[in-house]
């Protein structure tokens, strides 16, 4: 349920930022070097949302609201390197299937959902990128 109020936020997040790009450079959407150029701009504005949230023991807004919390795998809390390679890691998790898919065949999509089928197996039933990073996403009594 929080990455659908995460994308709910993020929806409002990106079309501000992805707005000012779009004026700035007059962007159209059309393919080519700007075009590259924007999807590394929404890398970036993504992985610096969710690293900075989620550094020193803040929290997104949903995170808030569903009393949840991202702590190291020794309960401290997370410092900015750690949630940039968390972040690196989800990206990575993510986009390596869809090019799969898109030069080999459609069902390597189906890779995407790896990181959240890893939970129904791991004993402390966190998501592979968290094993990755050394991070931990635990519900807080708030």
């Amino acid at each position: 349920m929080g990455i659908v109020y995460e994308a709910i936020v993020l929806f409002g997040v990106l079309w501000f930022f992805d707005y000012a790009f779009s004026a700035l450079t007059r962007f159209q959407g059309e393919p080519g070097v700007l075009r590259n150029l924007f999807q590394l701009f929404q890398v970036l504005v993504l992985g610096t949302y969710f690293a900075g949230f989620w550094a020193r023991g803040r929290r997104t807004l949903p995170m808030k609201t569903m009393s949840l919390q991202l702590f190291t795998a020794d309960d401290q809390p997370v410092p900015l390197p750690r949630a940039i390679a968390r972040y690196a890691s989800a990206l990575a998790l993510l986009v390596i299937p869809l090019g799969l898919a898109y030069y080999l065949h459609w069902l390597a999509a189906l890779l995407m959902l790896l990181p959240f089928a890893w939970t129904l197996f791991d004993t402390d039933r966190q998501a592979l990128y968290d094993r990755l990073s050394g991070t931990r996403l635990v519900r807080t009594p708030d």
